[in-house]
């Protein structure tokens, strides 16, 4: 099989599973018909999704449009309400992005999202696969892009299967070469776009060619022949060395300091009127000592500050206004 052929049957396969299995997610209604509100809330499950998991994000995302329906709304919301909006979220940095993004596109596109990735990708936050995820699902204006699934399915079809320690033998560059061309093989399609395309891809990577265990015995690719990585994936993957982090040692513990940095801000969330220092440290830290830790936390407390996620209002922290 050549790759051109390899690339028909791939494409007629997703399609015919895609049709049997097609699930609709929340920030997936396509039926809302302007465009801009599309890719608002496209924008938000994206950035949501960034290292949250799916069930989470379902319940949060709904919350979230309640308290900022569109992108005017969050434009003008303060840190402080963004971040109380966020709660169960974590990595709160994200909420700040957000709405810095909404700024940008009222104040510089009079509230209407641009569609050109060039301009997207200007935008505070937004990377090339959240650029492409926009044109793609708001705009149906066919896009290539990689994400963990679709990454993982292109890979193990077109190339092979994931080293033992899982990295992989080609680039983004390499792979998305391929998402190109299969993409357009994918739009002569008479119903489908290319936003039913992705969502495809993803729905199949999350459920039949998983990170692990992946379901072999109904997976069509395996089942024609298409795909080179059936029945070659590495059974354990072994884990990548963990990163150099900053953090410390609670009892044998390892905890990275962007997990105090979360439990302070969640602390803060319910402290209308602020907390002390040595108050945050007795609520974050179960082996709170003021003589070893309390350096240690005053940096978290100022680098927070400076990120704007709080402010100091005489000896207490608050969340940012």
């Amino acid at each position: 099989m050549n790759q051109q052929e390899r690339i028909q049957a791939f494409v007629e396969e997703i399609w015919l599973w895609y049709a049997k299995n097609k699930r609709t997610l929340p920030w997936r209604d396509l039926r809302i018909t302007d465009s801009t509100e599309r890719a608002y809330q496209i924008l938000v499950s994206e950035l949501m999704l960034q290292q949250t998991q799916v069930p989470r994000v379902k319940i949060i995302f709904r919350q979230f449009l309640k308290e900022f329906p569109g992108i005017k709304n969050l434009a003008a919301a303060s840190n402080k309400d963004v971040i109380l909006a966020w709660r169960g979220m974590g990595y709160n940095m994200r909420a700040l992005r957000l709405r810095d993004c909404a700024k940008t596109i009222c104040r510089d596109y009079n509230g209407i999202f641009p569609t050109g990735m060039q301009e997207l990708q200007s935008l505070k936050g937004i990377g090339h696969y959240t650029a492409a995820a926009i044109r793609n699902f708001a705009f149906y204006l066919p896009t290539p892009c990689l994400d963990t699934n679709i990454r993982r399915i292109l890979h193990r079809t077109f190339v092979g299967p994931e080293s033992p320690d899982g990295t992989w033998e080609k680039d983004d560059a390499y792979l998305l070469q391929i998402a190109e061309h299969v993409l357009t093989e994918a739009c002569r399609h008479p119903t489908y776009t290319t936003a039913d395309w992705h969502g495809a891809l993803m729905d199949f990577g999350s459920l039949v060619c998983t990170k692990k265990n992946p379901q072999w015995e109904r997976c069509p690719l395996t089942r024609r022949g298409i795909c080179k990585a059936s029945y070659k994936v590495p059974t354990a993957l072994q884990r990548k060395k963990n990163s150099s982090e900053p953090g410390r040692s609670v009892g044998s513990v390892f905890i990275p300091n962007r997990i105090f940095r979360g439990r302070i801000v969640e602390e803060l969330r319910n402290a209308s009127l602020g907390l002390k220092p040595e108050e945050v440290g007795q609520r974050i830290c179960e082996d709170w000592s003021p003589r070893q830790h309390k350096r240690w936390l005053l940096e978290l407390l100022q680098k927070l500050c400076e990120d704007q996620l709080l402010q100091k209002k005489g000896q207490r922290y608050i969340l940012a206004s």
